[in-house]
């Protein structure tokens, strides 16, 4: 807080541009998590720094292992805003009294990336340290001052690739034709960036027949920006694909077990993009990829908890699949079907709407009530006539996990059936 001043008073005082400099630095991690600074001055200049010295010792061991900094564009970058898009973000730090919160957030957790926030207004400076801070009581605030540092210095420009990174490069004079934009297209596509990015790159001319770097491969670009689109989901990038020739080059089958390996990014367009295309929607993954079980479909692959950035669209493709025709009683290699290890009471409901077959049992000789401990799941199986058949990977039987995991709705269940 300024000196003197109350927060409410302080939350109406006028911004002075000429006072104000915000600074964000997103560290490295134990991954692949972006590394870089920005700094946003009171006139309109933003500086975006992803070789900037690394914000803790901790860091700098991260950024020393880590595969990559993160960030696409790295460099040091520089561009205007207008200042009063900096003054209406400095409103919103004064409005938060800033000033008052702790210096540091810090949790006791390894390997996560730390984040610092600095504020400088009117001759005060503020430096906030955020590692994992909201679970040791951080306010939410911090973390959406964060966001919007980057959203007003438009960072993702740099970071993970957007509509505005091909006018950036454009404006530049960056050579679309290059080995170097094969590259950074690829990057791209691979940590899924945004799909207006990978089109705009597409239609300034990057040439995808060109091999361009994958870890230890190079492959065609085309036919991996294919790949790429089918894993995150980007209908748009599909069918722009397609209709270039690269669906033809790459081939229907191969589209078809990309498509199974990542349920389509868990986007609800995909399916009907494909089916449109003449691709199998129910196609098994191919052995040794995906994220589940060697067999999984499409359908089977949603069931990952992981995969679906949103309930909503878990449910909603796997409605598209089913009305395509996908078989909920296809079984992976373990001998499980789409309704084990479900965790969405709606998606669960679905399948056993479409047809899925409760009695099946798995390879290890269990029902899909031992794939799940989550009360409204299990009962929900046992009301659709899955068998008491198994036990949990613990050894555990129903009855004697509940003795570890309440489960009420299933206990009474089982007590009404005299089971």
């Amino acid at each position: 807080m300024l000196p003197g001043v109350t927060a409410s008073a302080q939350a109406d005082l006028p911004i002075d541009p000429a006072t104000v400099t915000i600074r964000l630095d997103r560290s490295a991690c134990y991954g692949s998590c972006p590394d870089y600074s920005v700094t946003i001055e009171g006139d309109g200049r933003v500086v975006f720094v992803s070789t900037d010295r690394p914000v803790d010792p901790v860091s700098q061991v991260h950024r020393q292992f880590s595969r990559s900094d993160g960030v696409l564009l790295g460099g040091h970058h520089e561009i205007r805003i207008p200042p009063e898009e900096v003054a209406a973000l400095a409103a919103r730090f004064v409005a938060a009294d800033f000033g008052a919160l702790d210096d540091e957030y810090v949790a006791r957790i390894t390997d996560s990336p730390t984040y610092v926030l600095t504020f400088t207004h009117a001759g005060t400076t503020k430096r906030v340290v955020d590692y994992v801070g909201r679970e040791v009581g951080m306010p939410a605030i911090v973390s959406e001052l964060e966001r919007a540092v980057d959203e007003t210095a438009h960072t993702a420009m740099w970071v993970s690739g957007n509509a505005m990174s091909v006018d950036w490069l454009r404006v530049g004079g960056f050579d679309f034709a290059s080995a170097q934009a094969g590259e950074i297209l690829l990057q791209g596509a691979v940590r899924d960036a945004d799909e207006d990015f990978l089109l705009g790159m597409v239609d300034a001319g990057v040439d995808l027949a060109r091999r361009a770097s994958l870890g230890r491969e190079r492959p065609v670009l085309g036919k991996a920006l294919l790949e790429a689109a089918l894993h995150n989901g980007q209908p748009r990038l599909f069918e722009h694909l397609r209709s270039m020739g690269w669906l033809d080059r790459l081939g229907a089958d191969r589209a078809a077990t990309a498509f199974a390996e990542r349920a389509g990014g868990c986007n609800p367009a995909m399916p009907a993009a494909l089916a449109a295309a003449g691709v199998a929607i129910d196609a098994p993954a191919a052995e040794g990829y995906g994220y589940g079980s060697d067999g999984d479909t499409a359908l089977l692959a949603l069931t990952t908890s992981w995969l679906c950035r949103d309930e909503t669209a878990r449910v909603e493709t796997a409605r598209q699949l089913l009305a395509l025709g996908a078989d909920p009683n296809h079984r992976n290699a373990a001998g499980e079907s789409a309704i084990f290890s479900v965790e969405n009471p709606e998606l669960l409901a679905l399948l056993y709407a479409n047809g899925a077959d409760p009695t099946v049992i798995d390879h290890n000789g269990d029902s899909a009530v031992f794939s799940s401990w989550t009360d409204a799941i299990v009962l929900q199986h046992l009301q659709a006539g899955a068998p008491l058949h198994g036990h949990y990977y613990d050894g555990r039987g129903l009855r004697e996990q509940m003795q570890h995991r309440p489960m009420p709705l299933s206990e009474a269940w089982l007590d009404a059936h005299g089971l």
